[in-house]
């Protein structure tokens, strides 16, 4: 697809699905287009967009590929241990529960490992955990917490197994008192309204995907949506640098502290 032929489809799906392809790494976005086309026996550009104005089902289909959906329970474990040891701990200092956002919640099991791990802290009730995505499918998930096969259950130990989850026949699904502290909610990071106050923001192998700009843009606004100290925990393989580390301290590890009074993390 020449770059003509894709400035074209991007600006129409722009206006169709509400998702600025051009705020991501191009190469990953033709990637998945092309994907796309083969996948559904599409020829070309021109008839995507005859058979997108046609068809709904594909139209959402189109949707949930090109929004991002890898996640798992604690992914990167030592972060999560570091959040566990020092950051929470250093959050509740003077309080009993925090306001999280779980920012690209894909299908729950991010907000459920925080609602886990505020638990062990004897922190879950009273906290709200807020979860957003872009993809529908993906939200449903999260809402009913689950059912998550076993090959999505690693990071789970067998206890935390049984004391955080139900087994069925379709898989696991998250205990109730789990989820009592979330909510979830469709958000497009790029052009809806952030809530404030949140004491702690993870936002993690989502920021990967967007250009520059735009990324230096989504890394200030969660600086303005976290309160005075909160934290902001972004993937193992990112790092804020230059102009996106401007109003923040690096704690360690992949945190980022609002203020400028750092808390230096141990390795």
């Amino acid at each position: 697809m020449d770059d003509i032929t894709f400035a074209r489809l991007t600006s129409h799906l722009t206006k169709v699905l509400g998702l600025d392809l051009t705020a991501y790494k191009q190469q990953q976005m033709r990637r998945r287009v092309g994907t796309f086309l083969g996948k559904h026996n599409i020829a070309n550009a021109d008839e995507l967009i005859r058979r997108l104005e046609a068809d709904k089902d594909l139209l959402q289909a189109l949707r949930d590929m090109l929004t991002i959906n890898v996640t798992e329970f604690f992914r990167d474990g030592a972060q999560w241990e570091l959040l566990e040891k020092q950051v929470m701990p250093h959050l509740l200092a003077n309080k009993s529960s925090l306001k999280i956002w779980s920012a690209g919640c894909s299908r729950g099991q991010e907000p459920i490992s925080l609602a886990i791990t505020l638990d062990r802290l004897g922190a879950l009730r009273g906290s709200r955990i807020l979860g957003t995505d872009f993809d529908h499918a993906s939200l449903a998930k999260a809402r009913a917490g689950g059912p998550y096969a076993s090959f999505e259950m690693g990071g789970i130990t067998p206890d935390d197994r049984g004391r955080y989850f139900n087994e069925g026949p379709q898989g696991f699904t998250a205990k109730p008192n789990v989820l009592a502290s979330s909510r979830f909610a469709e958000l497009n990071l790029l052009r809806d309204r952030f809530d404030t106050g949140f004491d702690l923001i993870a936002c993690r192998n989502v920021m990967i995907y967007f250009e520059g700009q735009v990324k230096t843009d989504l890394v200030r606004r969660f600086q303005q949506s976290l309160r005075p100290g909160g934290v902001l925990f972004i993937g193992a393989t990112e790092a804020l640098l230059g102009a996106d580390l401007e109003g923040f301290d690096r704690m360690g590890g992949n945190f980022y502290r609002r203020n400028t009074e750092a808390m230096r993390l141990s390795a």
